[in-house]
């Protein structure tokens, strides 16, 4: 993938964490489980949160992808 904001090539990989991996448009206390209007970037959250991303070294961006977190959320 190029970076939309260098072009540069970017190094795919993934975003892992001891827990979800959400976007908040507020800064939450505590932050053990995403809220209903949170966005879940990331998959398999009770055993290694994982969510597919690429890295631009230039720019120091990472960009996720969470189509599939989204439609693991969205079939409950």
């Amino acid at each position: 993938m190029k970076c939309p904001f260098c072009g540069r090539e970017m190094t795919e990989g993934f975003v892992q964490s001891s827990r979800w991996v959400y976007f908040t448009k507020q800064r939450h206390k505590f932050f053990f489980n995403p809220k209903k209007e949170d966005v879940v970037l990331s998959t398999h959250n009770w055993t290694a949160p994982t969510a597919k991303a690429w890295h631009c070294s230039n720019c120091m961006k990472v960009i996720v992808d969470y189509e599939e977190a989204w439609c693991e959320e969205n079939q409950r």
